[in-house]
C-alpha cells in the first residue's frame, strides 16, 4: 500500500517532507515495503539506511515443499543483497533498533549470511536481536546440527540489551573475550533460548559476560551433561520449562533473583533428580516448580515472606532453610522434608515474639504431607506448645509417620523438660514416631 501511494499524485509532496519525518514513516513499515520504496527512484535509494527495524521471515509453507524451498531460496538472497547495499552505504547508516531473522529451512549454508548479518547489526548498535534458524527435523537430540553462534563477532555487541535465539547450538564463550578485561555483553538484560543445545559450563561462561542481565528464559533446551547450574547476581527472573532429561537445577549467588520458575516435560518425561536454590538468595520470593517425579529440592536463604508452589506426585527430599513466614506449599506426596526455621534457632525471638506459637503451627501445616521431618532447633523450649494453645488448635502434622527432632542440647531423658517435650511433639504429631537428636552447632 505504501508503494502505490508513493506512485500517485501526491508523490510531489513528499518530497519536501523533513528526513526525521520520512524516518518515522519508515519505522512503522514491513522491511519488505521499504526495499520497494527504494527502487522506485534514486531520491528513495537512502531509505534503507534508515531502516531502524529489521524484521523478516522466509514466508515458510508447509503444506507445498517447493515453494518452501524457492521462497527459503529468494529469502536468503534477498538477505545477501540487502547487506551489500548496507555494506556500501556505511556512512549514511542509522542505530538498527531491532534484528529478527526467522527461517523455517535453515541449511547450514545458511551460516555465513547470518554471520554477516550479526557483524553488521553489531557495528551499527543493535539493541535487539531475535534469531530463529530453525529447520527440517530440528529435536531435542540432534541440535548439535543447528546454527553456532559466533562469539568473536558478539565483542562490539555493546549496545545489545535483548537477545532472544532459537534452534542455536551455544559453545563456551570464554575463548571469545581473551584480549578485554570487560564483559562481552555489558548491557544485555534479557536473554531468551527456545531449542537451544548447550555444550559443557556454556550457560554458566556466558552469565559471566552479562553483569547486567535481569531476566533468563530457558525452553525446551537442551544441556550436554543434563545439568542447568545458574550464578548472576544482578539476575531477577529465570524460567527453565519443558527441557527434556534435565537431572539437576542449580541456582547459587544470585542475590537479586526474585522468582523462579521450572516446569519439566509432560509424562513421561515429568522427572528430574534435584533442584538446589542456594546461597545469597534473600530476595527469593516467588517459586513455582512443577514437575511429576522430583528427587530432591533445597531451598536456603530465600526472602523471609516467600511464596513457593511444588506441584508435585512425588518428592523425595525437602531441605528447607528460611523462615516461619514463608508460604510453602507441597502439592502432593512427600517422603522427607529437613526443616531448618531461623526463628527457632534465635531464642529471643520466640520468647518475646506473642504471636510465635500460631506462626510456628501454621508453618508446620505446609509440611503436613512429608511422611517424615526432621526439625532443627537451638532450644527445645521453642517446640514445647501450651496446653492453652492445644485447645485451642487442631495438630499440625495429624498424617505425619516419624517427627525427628534435632538440637545442640536436648533435655535430659526422664527430666521434665523432657517429658514435657515429648508431650508437646506426641500432639504435633499424634501419628508419628517421635526421636531426639543431637547435632553440633
Amino acid at each position: 500500500m505504501a508503494v502505490n501511494v508513493l506512485g500517485s499524485p501526491h508523490m510531489p509532496d513528499l518530497h519536501y517532507l523533513p528526513d526525521l519525518v520520512i524516518d518515522k514513516i519508515l519505522q512503522f513499515l514491513p522491511t519488505k515495503t521499504v526495499v520497494q520504496i527504494s527502487l522506485l527512484s534514486k531520491q528513495w535509494e537512502g531509505v534503507l539506511s534508515s531502516v531502524l527495524n529489521f524484521d523478516e521471515d522466509d514466508n515458510f509453507d508447509r503444506h507445498s515443499f517447493n515453494r518452501r524451498v524457492k521462497y527459503h531460496k529468494k529469502f536468503m538472497k534477498f538477505l545477501g543483497r540487502y547487506l551489500e547495499y548496507c555494506e556500501k552505504n556505511k556512512k549514511k547508516e542509522v542505530v538498527l533498533d531491532k534484528l529478527r531473522i526467522h527461517m523455517k529451512r535453515y541449511w547450514w549454508r545458511d551460516a555465513t549470511i547470518i554471520d554477516r548479518w550479526l557483524e553488521h547489526a553489531f557495528e551499527r548498535g543493535v539493541k535487539e536481536l531475535d534469531i530463529r534458524p530453525q529447520y527440517i527435523g530440528a529435536r531435542h537430540e540432534n541440535l548439535v546440527q543447528a546454527y553456532r553462534l559466533p562469539w568473536g563477532t558478539f565483542a562490539k555487541a555493546k549496545s545489545l540489551t535483548s537477545l532472544n535465539l532459537e534452534v542455536v547450538t551455544i559453545t563456551d564463550i570464554q575463548w571469545a573475550n581473551t584480549q578485554s578485561d570487560e564483559r562481552l555483553l555489558p548491557s544485555l538484560k534479557t536473554l531468551s533460548f527456545t531449542k537451544a543445545w548447550f555444550d559443557d559450563k556454556a550457560l554458566c561462561s556466558l552469565l559471566l559476560e552479562c553483569p547486567s542481565i535481569e531476566y533468563l528464559s530457558l525452553t525446551e533446551c537442551s544441556f550436554d551433561k543434563f545439568e542447568c547450574h545458574v550464578s548472576s547476581s544482578s539476575l531477577m527472573s529465570l524460567e527453565v520449562k519443558y527441557c527434556r532429561q534435565l537431572q539437576i537445577v542449580q541456582v547459587h549467588e544470585a542475590k537479586n533473583l526474585e522468582s523462579f520458575t521450572f516446569v519439566s516435560p509432560p509424562p513421561p518425561n515429568s522427572k528430574c533428580k534435584m533442584v538446589i536454590l542456594n546461597k545469597y538468595l534473600s530476595n527469593l520470593k516467588i517459586i513455582n516448580i512443577n514437575v511429576d517425579d522430583l528427587g530432591e529440592f533445597r531451598l536456603k536463604g530465600c526472602h523471609r515472606a516467600v511464596e513457593a508452589t511444588i506441584n508435585t506426585q512425588n518428592l523425595g527430599f525437602f531441605n528447607f532453610l528460611g523462615h516461619l513466614k514463608a508460604r510453602v506449599s507441597v502439592k502432593g506426596a512427600c517422603q522427607w522434608g529437613n526443616l531448618a526455621v531461623h526463628e527457632i534457632w534465635n531464642e529471643k525471638f520466640f520468647l518475646s515474639y506473642s504471636s510465635y506459637f500460631s506462626a510456628l503451627m501454621n508453618f508446620l501445616k505446609r509440611f503436613g504431607c512429608c511422611k517424615k521431618i526432621s526439625l532443627y532447633n537451638q532450644n527445645f523450649n521453642a517446640l514445647i506448645i501450651r496446653k492453652t494453645f492445644r485447645k485451642a488448635f487442631s495438630s499440625p502434622l495429624p498424617k505425619s509417620c516419624i517427627l525427628e527432632v534435632i538440637m545442640p542440647n536436648p533435655p535430659t531423658e526422664a527430666s521434665r523438660d523432657y517429658l514435657d517435650l515429648m508431650d508437646s511433639l506426641r500432639w504435633i504429631a499424634p501419628s508419628a514416631q517421635i526421636s531426639i537428636g543431637t547435632v553440633e552447632t
